[in-house]
């Protein structure tokens, strides 16, 4: 099986990816992390022909679930998915999230990939912001996909993949 699945910073995204990879055994990746080399010293944006190549190279493989916030340099994977699911979660339900997040992350009780310091949780708010203001336009570029589906949570999600992958 082969998913992406998009929507905005704390819709669920990565926490459905990884619940999807252990259950199926499907491997799952970060678009963040095609997009970024984590280094010790910082992130650092990769080469575009790093980030298409490891990109086209998962795309590749029998089965992937690749998720992040939609990008324009990785749709890619749209044309050759089996379901492009969108978690598209109350605005006051990611806030929260944003927010527990950034001060687990403070107290070192979750890893993060970027220190959360004030002013990246008050990037995550913007994002949170401009997903929301960009939604029509997102949903417009999606609409002739035939296998977008919209989620309003995780579990709504895990349930429709559940259903799919059992007529398997």
């Amino acid at each position: 099986m082969k998913i992406d699945i998009i929507g905005s910073v704390a819709s669920g995204k990565t926490t459905l990816a990884a619940e999807l990879s252990a259950k199926y055994k499907i491997p799952y990746y970060q678009k963040d992390n095609i997009v970024w080399e984590r280094t010790e010293n910082g992130d650092k944006k990769r080469r575009k022909e790093v980030r298409d190549k490891m990109f086209l190279d998962i795309l590749a493989r029998d089965s992937w679930i690749v998720e992040g916030s939609p990008r324009k340099c990785l749709n890619e994977s749209f044309e050759v998915c089996d379901y492009i699911i969108l978690l598209d979660v109350n605005i006051l339900v990611r806030l929260y999230r944003v927010l527990c997040r950034w001060i687990r992350q403070r107290l070192g009780k979750e890893p993060y990939n970027t220190k959360p310091t004030i002013s990246f949780l008050k990037w995550n708010i913007k994002w949170v912001f401009e997903f929301d203001k960009h939604k029509k336009q997102l949903l417009k570029q999606l609409k002739n996909y035939e296998n977008l589906e919209v989620f309003k949570n995780s579990k709504e999600a895990m349930s429709f993949i559940e259903r799919q992958y059992s007529k398997r």
